[in-house]
């Protein structure tokens, strides 16, 4: 049986391949059917006229892994924005997520197995870190309409509060300050104690960075070691950038060589820090001794500002309120003047 209606042909001979080909015109496209015979394909052709032709498919959306798609949201919207060091970080938290759920599709999280997974983890700071680099990699994945819903949504986990560290005691210092004497310590302690310098940004120390006459210290740049490289890098924050005025007396610590100052890696000054609290009792680190800058410098009636400055700070709330600590020496210091305040007899 032949149809003959404009915009649909049937072949008469078959093709090559033995099958009998037809074609039928839809908005300007012709659709191709075929059949083992001729008539097959003019059955096929009644079912289109009175059905229509069958509607395409949509494509299926492919649902990634989690471990997939964490490490395509890594590479792709956080790597690229962040610091070698904190990228590294950020990575390794997320292979927590990985040794359980990296190979599960993201569409099959639930809020409960991940709230109990968090939960059995010992390590809170790295925890809270690879909760919050899951609940942003999903969230992304959510506004790509991979899945509907974020599972990190719904855990409910109370976040590690970091322990302050506190700057040394007057006596401590003192204590501390005797006991590197001599040492090869001895110069990097003085200048970060009397400069609030970061470890990376005195490792990163030039000659160029430093002016005899004025007895200064420009501060332009920070020094990380990822897979034991060491990475020359701009400072912390854009506030990093800053000219730091040091003693006299802490000046001829500075070796007056040309290159590189310090050609030391984190681990020597950890190790020399190391030793050193163990040969004086005092809990001191290079850390640390940036917290007691900090707090000498409100001691000696430094403005906030200047100490925000001096330290290197986008914010006066981190210098003020967690590198700054009141101690009691400068309590007792300042007692006439703390009762003088309440003096209801001489007004």
């Amino acid at each position: 049986m032949n149809i003959n209606i404009p915009g649909i042909s049937v072949n008469s001979t078959p093709r090559k391949d033995g099958r009998y080909q037809a074609y039928i015109v839809d908005n300007g496209t012709k659709k191709y059917i075929y059949g083992r015979t001729k008539n097959e394909v003019i059955s096929k052709i009644k079912e289109i006229l009175k059905n229509g032709l069958p509607k395409k498919a949509k494509p299926r959306k492919i649902i990634p892994t989690v471990q997939e798609w964490c490490e395509q949201w890594f590479n792709l919207y956080k790597k690229p924005n962040l610091k070698p060091k904190s990228g590294e970080s950020l990575h390794s938290c997320l292979f927590m997520v990985y040794k359980r759920f990296g190979d599960k599709k993201i569409s099959e999280l639930k809020t409960d197995e991940l709230q109990e997974f968090f939960l059995s983890q010992t390590a809170e700071r790295r925890r809270d870190m690879a909760i919050d680099a899951l609940r942003a990699s999903l969230e992304k994945a959510k506004k790509q309409g991979l899945i509907k819903n974020n599972p990190c949504d719904g855990i409910e986990i109370k976040r590690h509060v970091r322990q302050k560290r506190k700057g040394l005691t007057p006596e401590e210092q003192s204590i501390a300050l005797h006991t590197v004497k001599g040492t090869i310590l001895e110069g990097i302690f003085v200048l970060l104690l009397t400069g609030g310098f970061r470890i990376g940004e005195l490792l990163a120390l030039t000659d160029e960075d430093v002016d005899f006459e004025k007895n200064t210290v420009n501060i332009n740049k920070d020094v990380i070691w990822v897979n034991n490289e060491r990475i020359v890098q701009t400072t912390k924050t854009e506030s990093g950038v800053r000219v730091v005025p040091l003693p006299e007396s802490s000046m001829k610590y500075i070796p007056k060589t040309k290159g590189l100052l310090f050609p030391l890696t984190y681990n020597a000054v950890h190790c020399a820090f190391k030793r050193l609290q163990e040969k004086s009792g005092v809990h001191v680190s290079a850390h640390i001794l940036r917290h007691t800058y900090a707090t000498r410098l409100e001691e000696a009636g430094v403005p906030p500002k200047v100490k925000q400055y001096l330290m290197g700070h986008a914010s006066l709330d981190v210098t003020q309120n967690i590198y700054t600590d009141t101690q009691a020496h400068y309590i007792n210091k300042n007692l006439p003047l703390i009762l003088s305040a309440f003096d209801t007899e001489n007004p």
